[in-house]
């Protein structure tokens, strides 16, 4: 890995973030049958709560709703969330929250309040009391989270508009990752490999992420903004600056 840069986001935002907007999540109940298909968890969207929880929306036909229909009381679950790159990449999983405790109904709240990424506002709340959280992701891992702290923070402000952006980059500024990657390797971790291509892999407020494709594998470099972005409107700007030097 290239130096990290003096910028990163906490480790609060980056679990909030991933928890939020994660690829997939995957909750399992122990002891359950929730699938026809055993060893395949059925998907959910969850996201953090003020108290320090997880709320889960589940489809209301899903094995998840009647388990937790007919409990007497909290059941023992464990929550699987995944972070992939939205553009093709070698090892495109970017990020992974793992995190158990106690699941039980949660009546009269509102689906929409708590996801309003989500378009499934129709399916049942579920509450996840957690008992431990770990991430593991580009900026490294960390075994046991503060729920409370990951509640309180913000998720990034660009995340939703990652995806898009990314596959942007991708598709119409090969040329320009191509000069990061190039300045990169000059000045920072000069090498014979060769530069084989430049794929964006992450994005945030403070700055874009890039993986070189080498001849012998691949190496991750990192560039900040000149200021963090608090709203996507601000990146075509921060991109702009980001690009222009490299071409000095």
């Amino acid at each position: 890995m290239l130096p990290q840069p003096a910028r990163r986001p906490s480790t609060a935002e980056r679990a909030r973030t991933l928890l939020e907007f994660a690829s997939s999540a995957v909750l399992d109940v122990r002891g359950a049958d929730l699938t026809a298909r055993p060893g395949l968890p059925p998907q959910v969207a969850c996201a953090p709560r003020p108290d320090g929880s997880v709320a889960v929306l589940v489809g209301r036909e899903s094995a998840l709703h009647r388990i937790t229909a007919l409990a007497r009381g909290p059941l023992t679950a464990e929550l699987d969330c995944v972070d992939v790159a939205p553009v093709a990449v070698p090892h495109r999983v970017r990020g992974r929250i793992r995190a158990d405790g106690l699941l039980s109904r949660a009546p009269g709240e509102s689906a929409a309040a708590l996801f309003p990424h989500h378009h499934g506002h129709d399916g049942v709340l579920l509450r996840l009391e957690l008992e431990h959280l770990a991430l593991d992701d580009l900026w490294g891992s960390e075994c046991c989270l503060d729920p409370d702290e990951v509640a309180a923070a913000a998720p990034d402000p660009v995340a939703a508009e990652e995806a898009g952006l990314l596959q942007h980059l991708a598709a119409a500024h090969a040329d320009q990752l191509l000069l990061l990657g190039t300045h990169a390797l000059e000045h920072h971790r000069p090498t014979a490999d060769p530069l084989r291509g430049v794929r964006p892999i992450a994005l945030d407020r403070h700055g874009l992420r890039v993986r070189l494709l080498l001849g012998g594998g691949t190496l991750d470099a990192r560039f900040d903004f000149h200021h963090p972005v608090s709203h996507p409107d601000d990146l075509p700007e921060a991109m702009h600056r980001l690009f222009s030097p490299v071409g000095r």
